[in-house]
């Protein structure tokens, strides 16, 4: 994503070159103050800078810092980079449909990133891109890897993490899932696969998941563990949660009604 800027006065430079000499990718309106010595005059300068496009704000009082040089005046940001200096001090993810792509589940491009996280849910536009933050149960975080682009570490969900994430929140028909699930499971580590499904505080996911795995033909003992998970929950689910209908065959193993 490009971002391009304009003149700054001496004051809006002052603090951008600062901030760069001592490294600082984010500003807070406190390093302002701090330099400045004056709230009111390090508010003007902050307003000022981000309504010209050399800071972009990520939350109140948190700024990130647009190089000074930059090739023909414009700079180019990650959207990962930007979505770990949002969520910073926060234990978070990018998930769902941000890593269906990644991992290719979906050929389809994302226009939000998705950032799963134990605070808050909310939506905010950086930088013209849409990133939302969803609130998750502390039981859904695991399956968390990190990697580094730009000297960040960025947190993802793993291919089984994510894999568990697209059964439980799917993009497109449901069918889908079925189809994700078929190509996927000869180049993912089944057993932590299996451990991640077994762990996810929604039994319905399971159930769905443990019966697509069998019609695809999983091996026996990997559906064993995940059936013993089932095993105290009676209640039956429908396969395809976006069809209202409760009408079709049952599967009396994964207590699934196949409504499609």
């Amino acid at each position: 994503m490009i971002n391009s800027y304009t003149s700054i006065s001496k004051d809006e430079l002052y603090l951008v070159s600062r901030a760069e000499y001592e490294k600082q990718k984010l500003i807070t309106t406190a390093f302002a103050v701090k330099l400045f010595g004056n709230s009111n005059k390090a508010s003007s300068v902050l307003t000022s800078l981000t309504r010209k496009g050399r800071l972009l704000q990520l939350q109140r009082g948190m700024y990130l810092l647009v190089p000074i040089k930059a090739p023909n005046q414009q700079w180019s940001f990650n959207e990962f980079v930007l979505a770990a200096l949002w969520m910073r001090g926060i234990p978070y993810y990018i998930g769902y449909f941000t890593m269906y792509n990644y991992w290719g589940f979906t050929e389809q491009i994302p226009q939000t990133i998705f950032v799963l996280n134990k605070k808050r849910s909310c939506e905010k536009v950086i930088g013209q891109v849409l990133f939302k933050a969803v609130k998750i149960d502390k039981r859904k975080y695991y399956g968390v890897q990190q990697i580094k682009i730009e000297d960040e570490q960025i947190c993802i969900s793993d291919k089984e993490r994510t894999l568990v994430d697209f059964i439980y929140n799917p993009v497109g028909s449901f069918r889908s899932i079925e189809n994700v699930l078929q190509s996927q499971i000869k180049q993912i580590d089944l057993n932590k696969f299996m451990k991640y499904l077994q762990r996810f505080p929604v039994a319905a996911v399971r159930k769905r998941a443990g019966y697509l795995l069998e019609k695809i033909g999983c091996e026996a003992s990997a559906l064993k563990r995940l059936r013993k998970s089932i095993a105290g929950d009676a209640t039956y689910v429908v396969l395809d949660p976006n069809k209202k209908s409760r009408k079709g065959t049952v599967s009396k193993e994964w207590r699934i009604i196949v409504n499609r």
